[in-house]
C-alpha cells in the first residue's frame, strides 16, 4: 500500500511525487516506458525566472544545451517584432536528461520509480496495471494522473475532449547555421492555429518545427521549411498533439486528481507546460499532504491551483485572440507594434510563464494599449 502513486514520469508528475514523499508519505511513480525522458514529444525551452522559482537552476545546468536572450516574431508578411536581451531569458536544455535528472533526484528523496508499468483501471485504491507484459495491482490511498497529453487517468475519471482541444505539432533537429542567441517564431498558412519555430541549441543544430490544426502536419512542415530555405541534415524527428484549451476546472474526482497535460496545465500560447506544470505539481504534492495531515478534501487542490490557473486561463485567451485573426489583420497588428515599439516594452516587461505581469504592465501605458483596444478588450473580459 503506497499513501500516492503517480502515473507518468513527467516534469509535473515527478514534482508531485517528491514533494509528497518530501512530506514523510510513502509515493511510487509509474511509467510505462522503460526509461524516463523517452520518447522525447518536447522542444525543451525553459524561463530562467521559471527555474528560479522552482529553485532547479542545478538540474537544468546539468543538461543545458544552449541559453537564450530573446526572440524573433515574424508576421505572415514577414513583418517583424525582435524581442531581446543583454541577458539570458531562457534555456535549452536536453528534454529527455532534464526528465531523468528529476527522475533520479525524486528517487533520492525515496519515490519509488516503476518503469515499464502501464495504467489499466482505477478502482478505488486499487491501480490495475500492466508491468512487462503481466498483469499487476497496486494498492494506493490517493492516485495522481500525470500521464500527459493522451491521459489514461483522465479518462477513467471520465473528463472527455475533442479534437479542437488539441494542435499536432511536428518537429526535427536539423545541422545548419543559425543564430544560438534568438529563438525564432513564424505564422503563416502552414501553422493553422499555431505558430511554427526555429530553437537554436548551439550555431550549427536547431530544434525546427511547427504545430497546426491543418490535419496535415508533415505537408505543413515540409512547406515551412522549404518557405524559410531551412535546408542541412534533418535528424531525429518526433510528432505529438499539444493541449490549447482552456485549463479543466475540475480535476479532482474522489481520491484522484489530475496534473500536467493531463490537466491541461500547458501555455496555450506556446505549448510550454513544463514550468507551471511543475508548480502545479508542487501544488498537488502539498493538498495531498494537507489531506493526509489534516483531512481536508482533496478538492482544495482545484482551490489552490487558482494563480496558475489565471495564468493559464489569460495564455488561452491570448491564443484565441491571435486565432481569431486573419493573415492580413495579423501583419497590420505587427506594423503598429512595431511603430509602437512593442518588442523593447517585451524585451522589459515580459514574461514566458506569466503574462499577467505584462499585461498590468501594459495597462499603465495607455500609449499602447490604446493602440489594440480590441485585444485588450478581448484578453481583459
Amino acid at each position: 500500500m503506497y499513501m500516492t502513486t503517480v502515473v507518468g514520469a513527467g516534469p509535473s508528475g515527478l514534482a508531485a511525487a517528491k514533494r509528497v514523499q518530501e512530506r514523510g508519505w510513502e509515493t511510487a511513480v509509474i511509467e510505462e516506458h522503460p526509461k524516463v525522458g523517452d520518447p522525447v514529444a518536447c522542444t525543451g525551452l525553459i524561463s530562467v525566472s521559471g527555474v528560479k522559482d522552482l529553485g532547479i537552476r542545478k538540474e537544468a545546468e546539468e543538461v543545458l544545451m544552449n541559453e537564450i536572450r530573446g526572440a524573433q516574431i515574424f508576421s505572415p508578411s514577414h513583418e517583424m517584432i525582435e524581442v531581446k536581451r543583454s541577458e539570458t531569458v531562457a534555456y535549452v536544455v536536453d528534454r529527455g536528461g532534464f526528465d531523468r535528472v528529476l527522475a533520479r533526484t525524486a528517487v533520492e528523496a525515496g519515490v519509488e520509480l516503476k518503469l515499464n508499468t502501464r495504467l489499466i483501471d482505477i478502482r478505488g485504491e486499487t491501480l490495475f496495471v500492466e508491468h512487462k507484459g503481466r498483469g499487476e495491482l497496486i494498492k494506493s490511498r490517493v492516485i495522481v494522473g500525470a500521464d500527459g497529453v493522451n491521459s489514461r487517468t483522465r479518462k477513467i475519471i471520465g473528463i472527455e475532449t475533442t479534437a479542437k482541444d488539441y494542435v499536432h505539432a511536428y518537429q526535427m533537429d536539423v545541422k545548419g547555421r543559425f543564430d544560438p542567441r534568438y529563438v525564432q517564431l513564424y505564422f503563416g498558412d502552414y501553422s493553422k492555429g499555431f505558430f511554427a519555430w526555429v530553437v537554436p541549441e548551439n550555431e550549427e543544430r536547431a530544434r525546427v518545427g511547427l504545430a497546426s490544426t491543418s490535419g496535415n502536419i508533415r505537408k505543413d512542415f515540409n512547406l515551412f521549411v522549404q518557405e524559410k530555405n531551412i535546408s542541412g541534415e534533418f535528424c531525429d524527428m518526433c510528432s505529438s498533439l499539444i493541449p490549447v484549451g482552456e485549463p479543466f476546472r475540475s480535476i479532482v474526482k474522489d481520491n484522484v486528481l489530475l496534473t500536467g497535460d493531463a490537466a491541461f496545465q500547458t501555455k496555450a500560447t506556446s505549448g510550454g507546460g513544463i514550468i507551471l506544470g511543475m508548480l502545479a505539481g508542487r501544488i498537488a504534492g502539498d493538498s495531498i499532504d494537507a489531506h493526509f495531515k489534516n483531512n481536508l478534501p482533496l478538492k482544495n487542490y482545484e482551490r489552490n491551483l487558482e494563480p496558475i490557473n489565471k495564468e493559464l486561463r489569460l495564455h488561452w485567451k491570448i491564443r484565441q485572440f491571435m486565432n481569431s485573426l486573419s493573415n492580413e489583420q495579423m501583419d497590420a497588428m505587427f506594423r503598429k507594434m512595431g511603430r509602437a515599439k512593442v518588442g523593447e516594452f517585451l524585451a522589459q516587461a515580459g514574461d514566458m510563464d506569466r503574462p499577467s505581469r505584462f499585461i498590468g504592465k501594459l495597462m499603465l501605458k495607455p500609449s499602447l494599449w490604446r493602440l489594440f483596444p480590441e485585444a485588450v478588450k478581448f484578453i481583459t473580459t
